[in-house]
């Protein structure tokens, strides 16, 4: 299934938990591994506190040498950050006892062939907070999805920030006032040092062809996450995009279907060109998405959906939207991939889409239509392999 996430908080913590899995290369034949080691410092910010510094130690072993069309082995990440006294002292100000969540790394592969930008989602274990406070280490290892390089080159591996999700529990695992918060870590300083590890790719003996055929030409399914955004022209806004997809690619014949989910999410749009207004959105699928991918990773898709408005406001105030709430007909939905997409990492989508009007959307409902429907419309999304 497509999935895309995007998840972050406000804290200072757990990043060994995000880092520990960065990066991983699936593999049956393994190379030779050397090494790599990569301290940062960031800058985070909890919810009653002050900007406070976070030392991220992170350690893997990775190879120094493959070949084109090699798939480097899976390898485990360490990581060890310190979360100073006065975290503790602040999460311990409002009951927590422990703290858990979900952070994502923001990683960039620079390839021969194009960067490759890969955000990950990390869980962060229950981590007891220590009482009285302290200075405290959180210590995680991970993996991550698989790569193969298909020009010879130096491959750079960089960390570049972190997005976190928190939860601090107190004692009897009740959320704290806190709740759940968020929090964007970045580096401090900015021009410090953000590579893990620098892979030298050789050319190889063959021109691999992506993706594999498994043999006698079976469906290959394919699960990606997916991230990115949708612009409204006519509402002058743009909405976060999340979800996932289920594809079963046929490599005789280079085509593929595949069952889309969207995640709800919230846009930000102007109505009659000055009054921002938010919307709350959910996608209906009407049909499965269908497509082709070449040998030469060209990619083409086309989802159909409903797009439906659960809810309407302007300045703050509800106007419309609902249950009912919808556009008329499916919108029509291309893709093409931007540079080379491969089944087993992921890649890049573009396209452009005429969004139908809208009805069951209370008494605005023309007047939303109006400033909604229309051609012109964008999508932009990131795909990640998942297994």
């Amino acid at each position: 299934m497509l999935r895309l996430r995007a998840k972050g908080w406000r804290a200072a913590a757990p990043v060994a938990v995000l880092l520990a899995g960065l990066i991983g290369f699936t593999s049956g034949q393994p190379a030779a591994a050397e090494p790599a080691s990569l301290t940062q410092t960031y800058k985070c910010v909890f919810p009653i506190m002050e900007e406070d510094p976070l030392t991220v130690v992170i350690k893997a072993d990775l190879p120094a040498k493959v070949k084109v069309g090699e798939q480097v082995p899976a390898f485990h990440v360490t990581s060890v950050s310190k979360v100073s006294k006065s975290a503790a002292t602040a999460l311990r100000t409002v009951g927590g006892a422990t703290l858990e969540g979900v952070a994502t790394a923001d990683v960039t592969v620079h390839m021969p062939e194009g960067p490759l930008n890969i955000g990950l989602d990390n869980t962060i274990p229950k981590t007891p907070l220590p009482q009285p406070p302290a200075d405290f280490e959180v210590t995680a290892t991970g993996r991550a999805p698989a790569l193969t390089f298909r020009q010879p080159g130096s491959v750079k591996i960089d960390v570049n920030r972190l997005l976190l999700t928190m939860t601090p529990r107190d004692t009897t695992g009740a959320k704290t006032a806190l709740d759940t918060f968020e929090t964007e870590c970045t580096l401090d300083p900015a021009d410090q040092n953000k590579t893990l590890h620098t892979v030298q790719v050789e050319p190889g003996t063959t021109d691999p062809t992506d993706p594999p055929d498994p043999g006698g030409g079976d469906p290959v399914p394919l699960d990606f996450g997916i991230k990115g955004s949708t612009h409204i022209k006519a509402a002058k806004g743009s909405a976060p995009l999340a979800g996932g997809i289920d594809t079963r690619y046929d490599p005789d014949k280079g085509t593929f279907d595949a069952d889309l989910e969207l995640d709800p999410t919230r846009g930000q749009f102007t109505l009659l060109g000055f009054l921002p207004t938010s919307a709350d959105i959910t996608f209906e699928q009407a049909g499965r998405t269908t497509g082709t991918l070449d040998a030469a990773g060209s990619l083409t898709a086309h989802s159909e959906m409903y797009v439906k408005l659960t809810g309407v406001s302007a300045l703050g105030l509800p106007i419309g939207g609902g249950p009912n709430c919808r556009t008329v007909e499916p919108a029509r939905i291309d893709l093409a991939s931007e540079g080379r997409f491969q089944p087993h990492i992921g890649g890049k989508l573009k396209g452009t889409y005429t969004l139908p009007g809208l009805k069951g959307c209370g008494g605005f409902n023309d007047m939303i239509s109006a400033f909604t429907a229309g051609p012109g419309n964008t999508i932009d999304l990131d795909l990640t392999y998942e297994k």
